[in-house]
């Protein structure tokens, strides 16, 4: 057994691995992450580590574990030291970054995450908490006054568990502090992300803390921002050939591919680190950019894991080399979703979707079908939804929400999502609207879609060609 990964250990890396050449030791917090994942390890944290190796600046990141401490126990240990293995099955690079300098888990530590966000050396708060971390409303911009958490924050605002809740009374004690102008940062896969997280933390300051809400107004601003990163969750057989490549043990590493992508609309009210110079993008309008990556790389994926859950493939690249699900993959993004988006001018599209379709084929990365399937409620409405929303419903499309529904419906699969026991009573139950019971849990209506009496009509003939043929015939040409 090697050594495990530490600040004293570091210096007996393997060759080739590329360490860090800065002050890392002595790096004081500038960020707040909420949601420290392997996705934002291997994405946000890569780019302000580039960023501090470039132009320098104390832009150390506090990481926050809304509820669970694993992350907190992989990184303590290892002095928040971790390896990000990146490849394409041609090139591959591993690197230990450093950046990330404290871990706090907020179900445990709520006073020091409070404290580290009022802190005046804290001038940006981020945030990857996941589509359901927003706990939004049908109409994807309001409070689910309703949600479990919500509510019982909203009863005890001083003891928040939502992150939504953990900001607000955190921003509160900022307030309080006469703490400088502040900007929040949602990286995570929502339309206007940055949008939205300012109505509903403004709507629950509203309720919860009156001062706040002029304070908002004139102290922070929320700029949207695109990412995209391929990150499968951590596997133990991954970590343990990782550390050693690495030479040492790691508990926290994370594989992921090299490409590396991330456009912020450029709106702060305070300092930020020099992104710009090691390739963040910064733009006036991030609207035709999100669509691009929602309408497209997102919509593709999810159509990919509920396709291969139910051919029995466990990994995206085994769902695109498959010549059946590849080429119905293949047919629904150049069919379905590319007529649909509109891009800024000089964009390439036909190039974007060639590098797309390499990246779903990285074999490196066995991202896992059932990783992306998670929290298909939320999901769907945020990238299937614009499409089915238009005149023209593309068929392939439909196939793809037609397996989403028999996933949900029919099948024996486990659901991983916010509204899996709602889902799982429709699934049990033999009423016969319960297609539409599903369908409304991911904000697909009468109301939000038109021609919906003849969607649910297709929608459960294609359920049925499942039943009878099975998920590969039905997806043959």
């Amino acid at each position: 057994m090697s050594e495990r990964l530490s600040q004293r250990s570091l210096p007996q890396v393997n060759a080739g691995v590329r360490a860090p050449t800065y002050d890392w030791q002595r790096l004081e917090p500038g960020i707040v992450h909420l949601g420290l994942g392997a996705f934002h390890r291997a994405h946000q944290a890569v780019f302000t580590e580039d960023a501090i190796l470039h132009s320098g600046g104390n832009w150390g990141i506090t990481g926050v574990s809304m509820r669970s401490d694993s992350v907190a126990r992989q990184l303590l240990p290892q002095d928040c030291l971790y390896s990000v293995l990146a490849e394409d099955g041609r090139e591959q690079s591993l690197r230990v970054v450093a950046v990330v300098r404290n871990v706090l888990v907020a179900a445990t530590q709520l006073e020091a995450v409070c404290q580290a966000i009022a802190s005046p050396r804290t001038r940006i708060v981020s945030l990857t908490i996941t589509e359901k971390g927003y706990c939004t409303g049908a109409d994807g911009c309001s409070l689910d006054r309703d949600h479990v958490q919500l509510r019982s924050d909203l009863d005890n605002p001083q003891q928040p568990t939502s992150a939504i809740g953990v900001l607000a009374l955190a921003l509160e004690r900022r307030r309080l502090q006469g703490g400088q102008p502040l900007t929040l940062i949602s990286c995570d896969n929502l339309s206007a992300n940055g949008r939205v997280l300012a109505a509903v933390l403004r709507e629950y300051a509203g309720l919860v803390f009156p001062e706040l809400s002029g304070w908002l107004e004139e102290h922070t601003r929320y700029p949207c921002s695109m990412v995209d990163r391929i990150v499968p969750a951590a596997a133990a057989r991954q970590q343990a050939a990782q550390s050693a490549m690495l030479g040492l043990d790691d508990k926290a590493a994370i594989a992921t591919e090299r490409f590396n992508q991330w456009i912020i609309e450029d709106d702060f009210c305070s300092e930020r680190p020099a992104w710009d110079a090691v390739g963040v993008q910064f733009v006036d309008n991030i609207l035709p950019y999100e669509r691009i990556k929602l309408g497209l790389v997102n919509a593709t994926h999810s159509a990919i894991a509920y396709a291969g859950l139910l051919a029995g493939r466990e990994t995206v690249d085994e769902v695109v080399s498959d010549p059946t699900l590849g080429g119905y993959v293949h047919r629904l993004m150049t069919r379905s979703l590319v007529p649909a988006l509109s891009v800024p001018a000089g964009f390439d599209l036909n190039s974007y979707v060639e590098q797309l379709w390499v990246r779903f084929s990285n074999p490196c990365l066995r991202h896992r079908c059932a990783q992306i399937a998670m929290d298909g409620s939320e999901k769907i409405s945020q990238r299937w939804l614009p499409v089915l929303q238009q005149a023209t419903r593309p068929e392939e499309l439909l196939k793809a929400l037609a397996c989403w529904c028999y996933y949900v419906l029919d099948s024996a699969l486990d659901i991983s999502d916010p509204r899996a026991d709602q889902l799982l009573a429709l699934r049990a139950s033999g009423d016969p609207t319960r297609l539409q019971g599903v369908l409304a849990y991911a904000r697909i209506t009468a109301e939000s879609v038109p021609g919906y009496p003849q969607l649910c009509e297709q929608l459960e003939q294609n359920i049925n060609r499942i039943r009878r043929e099975g998920v590969r015939a039905f997806l043959a040409e």
